[in-house]
């Protein structure tokens, strides 16, 4: 399943993580670049090993950055 918080406030981020299924998706920013408010969340959640972080091309310069649920713990 694919979720889309990119207009949610910051630190929602978190909470998806915790009550989603392994596989999931969050997208949590579109865009040129990796920003928005987001990020930082994102990258302290991927560093914990809590998240997969890619980016999705949607077209000419758009891409949809995706944080993944790990299939495994």
């Amino acid at each position: 399943m694919e979720y889309n918080i990119v207009k949610d406030q910051r630190g929602v981020l978190h909470t998806m993580l915790d009550s989603m299924k392994r596989g999931d998706e969050v997208v949590y920013h579109i865009g040129e670049y990796a920003a928005g408010k987001h990020k930082a969340d994102a990258m302290e959640l991927y560093s914990q090993g809590k998240c997969i972080l890619f980016q999705r091309k949607l077209g000419p310069g758009k891409f949809a950055y995706v944080a993944r649920k790990p299939l495994k713990p």
